[in-house]
């Protein structure tokens, strides 16, 4: 298994322009500075590269739960 967060940390680091350092696993993806639209085409992307679905809900807030949605798969 990919290391999943380090991944998800990465592609939003590189979307924002932002050093991977900046963002950390717990900051919620509005406190990084993204909006439903980002989310939506980061979404596609990370599918993209961790060969997964993803199926986004209002509890699914941070990377870390993010990550941890993918991993369940």
């Amino acid at each position: 298994m990919k290391d999943v967060k380090g991944t998800l940390i990465r592609i939003i680091a590189e979307y924002l322009d932002k050093e991977e350092s900046e963002i950390k696993e717990t900051d919620t993806f509005t406190e990084i500075g993204l909006d439903s639209l980002d989310i939506m085409e980061l979404v596609m992307q990370m599918q993209e590269e961790l060969d997964c679905k993803i199926e986004l809900s209002q509890e699914i807030t941070t990377i870390e739960k993010l990550a941890e949605l993918i991993e369940k798969q």
